[in-house]
């Protein structure tokens, strides 16, 4: 689909004007980053993470004690295998006790109810001058009944919640997959997994999935069923098809000076109170792909079944149709108007193919209004423009490295 024309003219002007006014220096960006549409559409790229296919948290009863831990960590599980055993003797003997609390509230009811029958008799035979006394009494006895009768119900819900966690002594594993955590087991105190952290932790190896962060500023912008691209960051040419599945907004992302979701172009941070929230995305295959690889993420607009070589979305190319140029970084690290050659046009995209003048490594500049040859320039990543200076994962060439993503949050299993 053609992205709106309006969109792109703000998305490209808060590149070029965020730090043009008064003749300072323009923000650039690599040709890789624009190359295919990304950074000047409805949604900007975003950096993205190969991580497992799903991850479980195993917590535990907080009331319950742990008589046997039967995996460590490392070990390899398959769904259903047993992680864990409570202690059934000393559930056993809280059920006991239960039960006798039960049966002494029943003898309360049944006491309570003979005492009010035997006042309401006496009450009955009195003159009416003195009945007003056996009403108060009946009236007393009354309300310890009702308060009984409620103890009663409530006493009745924790055996039968007994009984049913007795017949759940063992608690087995909801995926198969590696065990990558063992919380230390203090019989039901904090700290051993019964509150917001894991008591087992377990992986899904079996095969991989892509995860990134979208900022509550992007709300709408993507929805499960989406159709994705999933770049390398080292070679920009190698792409795989996906579809996001899921958007996980119970757990945002915790803050850690890692961006990792979408960002407008040039690295102009969105908002730094702004949530994130991590969202995942499903490969059509996995080959090439490992564990723990940062990769890039755009939405699939058909970029995908462009030809060979450089594609830039319009707006970057002036005078289209007679002198094709484009705003680039000129050998002296200054701003010049650089000649192009234009091949072919897709309306579907609104992407023009640049058959010469220009390289994945080169930084381009979108057209706004003050741009003149010759004024310094700031490349991606420098002075807080978005990314960071080094990089130990690697990166495009000739370009700065993009914010990684976040660790995945795990999907807690009661």
């Amino acid at each position: 689909m053609k992205k709106p024309l309006f969109i792109i003219l703000i998305l490209s002007l808060s590149l070029s004007l965020c730090a043009c006014s008064g003749g300072e220096s323009v923000s650039v960006i690599p040709v890789s980053m624009v190359n295919g549409g990304g950074s000047s559409g409805f949604l900007d790229r975003c950096a993205g993470k190969v991580v497992s296919g799903e991850t479980a948290k195993v917590k535990k009863d907080a009331n319950q004690k742990v008589l046997e831990v039967l995996v460590k960590e490392g070990d390899t599980v398959k769904e259903g295998d047993k992680l864990f055993v409570y202690d059934a003797a000393a559930m056993q003997l809280e059920l006991e006790k239960l039960e006798l609390e039960l049966k002494n509230l029943e003898n309360t009811i049944v006491t309570a109810q003979e005492e009010i029958a035997e006042l309401e008799k006496t009450k009955s035979m009195v003159y009416i001058t003195n009945q007003l006394s056996y009403t108060i009494r009946i009236d007393s006895k009354k309300a310890d009944l009702r308060e009984a009768e409620y103890n009663k119900a409530v006493k009745q819900r924790e055996i039968e919640a007994k009984k049913a966690a007795l017949e759940a002594t063992e608690v087995f594993s909801p995926i198969a997959g590696r065990v990558m955590s063992v919380a230390e087991n203090s019989g039901g105190m904090p700290g051993d997994g019964s509150g917001a952290d894991a008591f087992i932790t377990v992986m899904d190896v079996s095969h991989y999935r892509v995860q990134g962060n979208i900022s509550e500023l992007n709300l709408g912008s993507l929805n499960p069923g989406m159709q994705v691209l999933v770049y390398s960051r080292t070679d920009m040419s190698q792409f795989w098809r996906g579809t996001v599945t899921s958007i996980d907004w119970d757990n945002p992302v915790k803050n850690g000076g890692d961006s990792g979701g979408y960002y407008v172009m040039g690295g102009v941070d969105e908002m730094t109170s702004a949530s994130k929230y991590p969202f995942y995305i499903e490969l059509e295959n996995t080959e090439g792909l490992i564990l723990g690889q940062h990769v890039v993420i755009e939405p699939d607009y058909g970029q995908g079944e462009l030809g060979d070589g450089i594609w830039l979305p319009a707006y970057y190319i002036s005078d289209a149709d007679a002198h094709p140029w484009v705003w680039a970084v000129s050998g002296r690290d200054k701003l010049e108007k650089r000649s192009v050659t234009l091949g072919e046009y897709s309306a579907e995209t609104d992407l023009w193919q640049v058959a010469g003048g220009l390289a994945l490594t080169d930084y381009v500049a979108a057209p706004a209004e003050g741009l003149r040859a010759g004024a310094p320039v700031i490349r991606y990543g420098e002075q807080g423009y978005g990314g960071n200076a080094e990089d130990s994962e690697g990166g495009n060439e000739g370009s700065e490295p993009m914010p990684e993503a976040m660790e995945p949050e795990m999907a807690e299993v009661g």
